[in-house]
């Protein structure tokens, strides 16, 4: 490629950074009320009467304007584009990431384009190029799922004490929504975070059925889904509360036992197959940037292709036997 095309490419680029900005920048704006009446209400938690009903006359003129503008074009692309914010919104609290959707948006477009442009600015090439590309792509996917791993790690390491509160709460007296309150006003992040939630969309007329299963949806714990089966069973059937969750918290301490001595016994195995794994997606990936022309040897010929599906399904195949071994079912 000579020096006009990588300038029209890098060009082109630009312009698409400025229009997704501009997209992300619109979207977010969208969302900002309810953001902004969602933080309000968190910190104002007590002060519910005249708030609530404000609320939820909001929330209902809300939906009704979206329905009404969701029978046209426009209508269907801003209800789009307020779910894509919601879902990066709701991945953000998730992963413990404190900033918006939008500037997540505009650091994840930045990691992509800006290194591959500097890289055709100069001429590195093509391959160069779209590695760095995929790579500033993959990296803020990574950073969230492992930060959203840790995040749940913790909330399970929390669900059993907080079970405990709840069924002393119920003993002496308190319904299971202000037993939820208790948890969300006295324990600690992210276990507190979520009950708030959880109250707060209650709060704005949900159910209670649908407000755990939100939860549930969100965190994706098997422990707080068996914990969300229990209750919702209860609530139909009648029961023991206190007794159930007093159960399911013994349940989840041997599971969270159990879990830690598997941990550690296939410690090795996974760091084994982590290392094995990554070392030559990463190899390949420093030699695309740093010697292309050896790379090249892999996309230009026939036995270069024949290898490289050899080494992929060969990498595939090895991850999946190595996660077999190490995953054990309990």
């Amino acid at each position: 490629m000579n020096g006009l095309q990588i300038s029209i490419i890098i060009l082109s680029v630009a312009f698409g950074l400025f229009g997704f900005i501009l997209f992300v920048s619109i979207a977010g704006t969208v969302t900002k009320d309810r953001r902004d009446v969602e933080k309000r209400v968190g910190r104002l938690s007590n002060k519910k009467s005249g708030l609530t009903l404000q609320i939820q006359e909001k929330q209902k003129k809300r939906r009704s304007s979206i329905l009404r503008r969701a029978t046209d074009g426009t209508g269907r692309q801003s209800v789009q584009k307020k779910k894509l914010m919601d879902t990066i919104f709701n991945e953000l609290i998730l992963a413990d990431i404190m900033m918006k959707p939008e500037e997540f948006c505009i650091i994840w477009l930045l990691l992509t384009f800006v290194p591959a442009g500097l890289a055709a600015l100069f001429q590195a090439g093509m391959m160069p190029s779209v590695t760095l590309a995929a790579i500033g792509a993959f990296l803020p996917i990574l950073f969230i799922k492992i930060k959203k791993g840790n995040r749940i790690k913790a909330f399970e390491a929390q669900l059993g004490d907080t079970l405990i509160m709840m069924c002393n709460g119920l003993r002496s007296g308190f319904s299971f929504q202000q037993a939820m309150e208790n948890v969300a006003s006295d324990m600690p992040a992210p276990i507190g975070i979520e009950f708030g939630r959880v109250c707060n969309e209650i709060r704005y007329g949900a159910t209670m059925e649908e407000a755990l299963n939100n939860m549930s949806e969100r965190v994706k714990s098997p422990d707080l889904m068996l914990v969300v089966s229990a209750v919702l069973i209860q609530r139909t059937t009648g029961g023991n509360l206190s007794e159930i969750l007093t159960t399911i918290s013994q349940t989840i301490r041997d599971r969270i036992k159990i879990k830690g001595e598997i941990n550690s016994i296939t410690a090795q195995g996974r760091m084994s197959g982590m290392i094995i794994g990554a070392l030559p997606v990463c190899i390949a990936a420093v030699l695309m940037v740093v010697n292309p022309e050896y790379m090249e040897t892999f996309f230009t010929t026939s036995a270069g292709n024949i290898m490289l599906a050899v080494s992929i399904v060969m990498e595939i195949l090895g991850f999946f036997a190595i996660r077999k071994v190490v995953t054990i079912e309990y």
